[in-house]
Order: structure tokens, then C-alpha cells, then sequence
């Protein structure tokens, strides 16, 4: 069964940015790879090819501008505990919502169940096997609180393919939609 989740991929300079964040001072643990860095929008998991299928085709009627975005801050999750992973924010603008909105409504139409959490947009830098000492990334997260990008365009967003493997997910993008009217 395909496990899937419907992202938007970054542009390679916001990579180059991004993975700039890398640092030895913090515990082991483990940095996605370059092609591994996008911003989920929903999670939906393992479900029959069947069924991947027709998500596949509901996206396609996802209506929704492009817009730009930025990445600005880092946090860890979970947020007041012990953190397993650390990650770099992304600006919760109201056409970012509007997109999460949009692409759920979709989904919806073939009984995806959303998650129940508030959308929190990030970009997953490191995942910890085991819970941090609480505290222990404090200095790196305050070292890196002010960090943010340029803003930059969003003029689609797709549906993708996990594999996991022992070394990490492996991503395949299994179909791309274009947000109409590009953004100037």
C-alpha cells in the first residue's frame, strides 16, 4: 500500500538556506536529505493503490492562487517537552491556510479523515530516536530564532510517495498541480 502526504517542494536556493542550519553542536540525529526538504500540508498515510488513485485525481481540483512564502524561526516538537524533532517555521499566511483548506476540502470528498491537531507549517530539520534532555537544544534554537528567508513563489504543490527505509523515507512525487495565476 502506498503511504502518501501532500506537500509543496522548496526551490533549491531555500534548500541551500535551509540545510545552511546544520550544525554539530546538537545531539546526534538525523538531517533529511536535500530532495527529502518540503512543506507537508496533510499527512494521509498508508491507503490501497485504489484509493491513491483517486486522491490523485480529487487534487487535481484543488482552486487556489499562487502565492509566495517564507521560512522565518526555528522550534522544536513537541514544544514545552523533551523535543524529538527540530524544525524551521514557515509564515501561516492566509493563502498557505487557504491551500491546507482547499486541498482538505478535496480530500474530504474521498473520506480522508484530517488530522484533528492545528496546522503548525514547518520544515523538519532533525528527528531524534529518542527524546532530547530537556533543554539540550535550547542554545541552538536560540542561536537560530531569528533565521528566515526571502520570500518565494508557491505555484504548486503535489501528491507524493513514501518508502521507508532503515537509512530514511525515500520520497517519490507521484503527481504535481499547478495553483493558478502565478505569482509576479
Amino acid at each position: 500500500m502506498p503511504r502518501l502526504f501532500v506537500a509543496i517542494d522548496l526551490p533549491e536556493d531555500i534548500k541551500d538556506q535551509v540545510l545552511s542550519l546544520r550544525q554539530d553542536d546538537l545531539p546526534p540525529g538525523r538531517w533529511p536529505r536535500r530532495d527529502a526538504l518540503h512543506l507537508t500540508l496533510h499527512f494521509i498515510g498508508d491507503v490501497p493503490e485504489a484509493v491513491a488513485r483517486a486522491y490523485g485525481r480529487i487534487l487535481r481540483e484543488v482552486d487556489a492562487p499562487a502565492f509566495e512564502l517564507r521560512i522565518a524561526g526555528v522550534g522544536q516538537f513537541p514544544i514545552e517537552a523533551r523535543p524529538r524533532v527540530i524544525w524551521a517555521g514557515v509564515e501561516n499566511t492566509p493563502p498557505l491556510r487557504d491551500v491546507y483548506e482547499a486541498v482538505a476540502v478535496a480530500l474530504e470528498r474521498e473520506r480522508f479523515q484530517r488530522e484533528r491537531r492545528r496546522f503548525h507549517p514547518h520544515i523538519t530539520l532533525m528527528r531524534f530516536k529518542k527524546p532530547l534532555r530537556r533543554g539540550l537544544a535550547s542554545t541552538w534554537l536560540r542561536q537560530h530564532m531569528d533565521f528566515f528567508t526571502e520570500p518565494f513563489p508557491v505555484t504548486k504543490f503535489a501528491l507524493y510517495e513514501s518508502d521507508l527505509k532503515p537509512s530514511g523515507a525515500v520520497y517519490r512525487v507521484r503527481q504535481v498541480y499547478n495553483l493558478e495565476r502565478a505569482v509576479k
